[in-house]
């Protein structure tokens, strides 16, 4: 059988996400400092469900779908992540220039947008392509 790396990827990232996200709406909760918190929801669901739903597809269909088409999900859905989030951070809560700000949350949301049109479109051309025969 041949078995994928890919799943474990977007379950890695997933889970570090994750742990990023409740480790800041922790500190949120504690400080009484909710300003970002539109930022963290992002990164919950975005970081944490989307690649972990990610992960799951890939984990059952992933041997029919091509190498590159799981690299280029991936990257385009972390670079994605982590530009959008960090653009949201710093002007949510006023800690960043526009100058700053202004190119990852552009970068960020084409990325994200990227990322899941590439997993879409994997998505539905693989529910179309006629089923493998079991043996």
């Amino acid at each position: 059988m041949n078995t994928s790396r890919w799943p474990y990827a977007f379950f890695g990232a997933a889970a570090f996400y994750a742990m990023v996200g409740v480790t800041w709406g922790l500190a949120m909760s504690i400080s009484k400092h909710h300003e970002t918190y539109s930022a963290h929801a992002h990164l919950n669901l975005l970081g944490w469900v989307s690649l972990a739903l990610m992960g799951t597809f890939y984990a059952l269909l992933g041997q029919r779908v091509a190498n590159w088409v799981k690299l280029a999900n991936f990257v385009l859905s972390n670079v994605g992540v982590v530009c959008m989030i960090s653009g949201l951070f710093m002007y949510l809560g006023q800690t960043g220039s526009p100058a700053v700000y202004g190119p990852l949350l552009v970068v960020g949301g084409l990325s994200v947008i990227g990322g899941f049109f590439v997993f879409g479109l994997t998505a539905i051309t693989t529910a179309l392509r006629k089923p493998a025969v079991a043996i």
